[in-house]
């Protein structure tokens, strides 16, 4: 019995042997050192899940644009005692069932430009402006709106307005798809 004892304990000894316990030898499992397609601590966190479920149908957003007052007399701005300007306001609808999260690089949440019948571009409101550089997110739940608003006053303007009919094109900063034009007709 005690031969077999022997023979056993040889065995085992041998195998010891033949294992490399060398410290330069990687003994970290391969899922560490390549990430796996899906792999998260937090489960379904996938991140091409994630931005696919915060992708914004742009179908289902609405987006007008109204200018107070849409028809300028330019005699009438000449007897006015008040500083005459424009209010433009941006208005952005969601018809959708789901709530969009839009994100912004700056505190610039929308910009408008005006064009003359040239199609030059007279005014672009942000080209004076400057933006804090904060990250920031606005969130549009289903069935509500964001509107923007801004006052210029008409000696603003990089031209003089003249006679005939002018467009005003609007677009949520960031979003190039979320755009709108309106007409302001000035009259002589």
């Amino acid at each position: 019995m005690k031969p077999q004892w022997i023979l056993i304990f040889f065995l085992f000894s041998s195998v010891s042997y033949g294992i490399d316990i060398s410290p330069s030898k990687n003994t970290h499992p391969d899922i560490l050192q390549t990430p796996r397609k899906h792999w998260s601590i937090i489960p379904f966190a996938d991140p091409k899940r994630i931005d696919k479920a915060n992708q914004i149908n742009f179908h289902k957003i609405q987006s007008t644009l109204k200018v107070e007052p849409n028809r300028l007399s330019l005699s009438s701005l000449k007897d006015s005692l008040t500083t005459p300007s424009l209010r433009v306001v941006l208005t952005i609808f969601n018809s959708g069932r789901r709530t969009y999260t839009f994100k912004f690089p700056d505190s610039q949440r929308f910009d408008f430009r005006i064009r003359n019948a040239s199609n030059e571009i007279i005014y672009v409101w942000s080209e004076d402006k400057e933006f804090l550089p904060m990250v920031g997110t606005t969130i549009l739940n289903p069935n509500d709106t964001l509107t923007y608003s801004e006052v210029v006053a008409i000696e603003e303007l990089d031209q003089p307005l003249q006679p005939g009919t002018y467009w005003i094109d609007s677009i949520l900063a960031n979003y190039p798809e979320i755009s709108t034009s309106t007409t302001l007709v000035v009259e002589p």
